[in-house]
């Protein structure tokens, strides 16, 4: 594996994992369209780690509170919001993994964001009163995580939008989205630990290139966090429609 590999990965990795704009449709992309050959799943099971520390440190109070208040209302949210994607996984996941895994199907995940971001920017304005986290709320934002399973289809995008249209205050759903892939993101990890086959992983792989691969991830994953959070709270929405509409058309049109 050339050095310059895993460290392109990482980056990608990192500033898409928290936009609304699909990390895992970027890096079959990359890899498609770069003809990047390999087996890349410790890779990929490095930078999820390094995007989980990053949530993780960016939110380190929450999490904090939330170990030292295990009943308390978020925790119940988290396990609500989370138990449709375990179940959707194990359900359908070598069913998306087998028939629809395409380049055309990531396309059309990028242009199904886009609607979703869109349809939930409208809806968002016609709320007269925001309101904060109940029941159901989350269990709303927690369906629309297991869709996320879908490729294009961007998890934090997905989550967001649906709770934006579930009248969920804008930031409360923000931080609600980014505290949800915590669990997720574990439950990723320990799946893939258990069930995927790591035979031919450590084969050329370049342990430089992979750990400033993991470092960049780290670090362009909590520059995506603060960015999101600034989009959220002082622009649009709006604005990554145009992007994700562009390169899911072109995506479908030279796969």
């Amino acid at each position: 594996m050339n050095f310059w590999i895993p460290v392109l990965l990482g980056i990608i990795q990192g500033i898409t994992e928290f936009l609304p704009i699909s990390s895992s449709g970027h890096l079959v992309i990359c890899e498609y369209f770069f003809g990047l050959e390999g087996d890349f799943l410790f890779l990929n099971v490095l930078l999820h780690v390094a995007t989980l520390l990053a949530v993780i440190i960016y939110y380190r109070k929450t999490i904090l509170y939330l170990i030292k208040n295990p009943f308390c209302d978020m925790n119940k949210y988290l396990v609500i919001a989370t138990i449709p994607a375990v179940i959707f996984v194990l359900l359908f996941n070598n069913f998306v993994n087998t028939v629809l895994a395409s380049i055309v199907m990531v396309g059309i995940g990028f242009i199904v964001t886009a609607v979703f971001l869109s349809v939930a920017v409208y809806m968002s304005k016609k709320t007269r009163i925001p309101e904060p986290l109940n029941y159901k709320n989350v269990t709303i934002m927690g369906i629309s995580q297991a869709f996320a399973i879908f490729p294009g289809l961007s998890r934090s995008g997905t989550t967001l939008a649906f709770g934006l249209m579930a009248g969920t205050e804008r930031q409360t759903a923000l931080d609600f989205s980014f505290l949800m892939s915590i669990p997720i993101i574990l439950a990723s990890l320990v799946y893939q630990l258990i069930f995927a086959d790591f035979s031919t992983a450590f084969v050329d792989i370049n342990i430089g290139g992979v750990i400033i691969a993991f470092i960049t991830a780290f670090i362009t994953a909590l520059f995506g966090l603060v960015l999101m959070k600034k989009v959220v709270k002082n622009t649009n929405l709006l604005y990554f429609v145009p992007y994700l509409v562009i390169i899911g058309i072109l995506t479908i049109i030279f796969a």
